[in-house]
């Protein structure tokens, strides 16, 4: 994961300077974002593969709020956010998230990879998150307590967090007032695109 090295390089150089409540909100979850896949791969560095993978959930669905809240939140669905924690629709609805997903494809004009994910993973996500099955079975040999991830676990969650970091580092590029943004997205757009839409 040495792409967030470079990320890293890069975001202590740009400078965000706006009022828009939208912006200020979306880019702090943009940097949140970024901490999380750090600590993803702090994790794994360190063996505690149990960590590193309930990051993943928390990992996708701090870029989507990020993205959600930039890109496509009204003024009275940022401050139901900010003052009260709740994400809701444009008609103060409850807002689920595969429909928060779905507004973010759309507004942000990307290929349909954020939904597949949210409807063919979400519940393994949601199990390794909150210790459900697959982290006993990936925990116990059936004989002992021991870590049972094959390599092909880890690549997959080292290729998913590196892809989502390069969004949000591409997100906050859009946002900031120093950068390039365009230019900046579409080196990273590149640098995933090959495999991340394409699986």
């Amino acid at each position: 994961m040495k792409t967030l090295d470079i990320i890293e390089e890069s975001i202590v150089k740009m400078k965000i300077k706006t009022d828009k409540v939208s912006v200020k909100a979306g880019a702090t979850l943009f940097a949140v974002t970024l901490d999380h896949a750090q600590g993803i791969k702090f994790c794994l560095i360190n063996s505690a593969y149990p960590s590193a993978f309930a990051l993943l959930r928390v990992l996708f669905e701090t870029y989507i709020r990020a993205m959600g809240l930039s890109k496509c939140a009204s003024s009275k669905q940022l401050d139901k956010y900010i003052n009260e924690d709740k994400l809701v629709s444009k008609t103060n609805g409850k807002l689920m998230f595969g429909n928060m997903v779905l507004e973010v494809e759309s507004a942000a004009d990307l290929p349909a990879y954020f939904s597949k994910i949210k409807d063919h993973t979400w519940s393994g996500l949601n199990s390794i998150t909150h210790s459900g099955a697959i982290q006993l079975h990936r925990n116990f040999s059936g004989s002992s307590i021991r870590h049972r991830y094959e390599q092909d676990h880890i690549n997959e969650a080292v290729e998913f967090a590196t892809m989502i970091a390069c969004m949000s580092f591409a997100g906050l590029c859009d946002l900031a007032t120093n950068t390039s943004g365009e230019v900046e997205s579409e080196k990273v757009m590149n640098f995933v695109q090959s495999w991340a839409f394409n699986n």
